[in-house]
């Protein structure tokens, strides 16, 4: 699925609606370039979820950050200075990865991406000064999964 987002607004809307769709052992892998909207989207998402915007901020210096609320968590993780494969295995990623009491949300996800089977992938690019092409795809069993949302667009 292809859509073009003219505002942060419309990123974060976009964000919410796949919120829907999402249950525990999700993964949501974000990617695009500083500045493209990966944060906004999560925003977004964690709205859909009951979160408020201003509580939702870029673990960047932390990594990981934990959302919790009825019983569901929602990790955060941001994956920006994460530069080697063993910084990677000492988080402990196989315990956010696939949870099954949590969604993870993954910036800069091309860096886990070749080895999660399972995923729902966001690659958000400029397309203006303030349009943003975003483009969703699934890999494993999301793709049935999404298949409705995908389609409706």
């Amino acid at each position: 699925m292809r859509v073009v987002s003219n505002s942060a607004k419309e990123t974060m809307l976009l964000g919410e609606k796949i919120s829907r769709y999402l249950t525990e052992g999700d993964v949501v892998l974000l990617m695009g370039p500083l500045g493209a909207g990966k944060t906004v989207f999560i925003k977004g998402i964690l709205k859909g979820f009951g979160f408020k915007e201003k509580d939702v901020i870029s673990p960047s210096f932390m990594i990981i950050r934990e959302y919790k609320k009825k019983g569901l968590k929602i990790y955060h993780i941001d994956l920006y200075r994460v530069e080697k494969k063993e910084e990677l295995l000492n988080l402990g990623y196989e315990d956010y990865f696939y949870s099954p009491e949590g969604i993870s949300l993954i910036e800069w996800g091309g860096r886990v991406e070749k080895i999660i089977s399972k995923y729902i992938k966001v690659r958000i690019n400029f397309k203006g000064f303030q349009e943003r092409s975003i483009v969703i795809t699934t890999r494993g069993y999301h793709r049935d999964k999404f298949r409705t949302f995908l389609m409706r667009g």
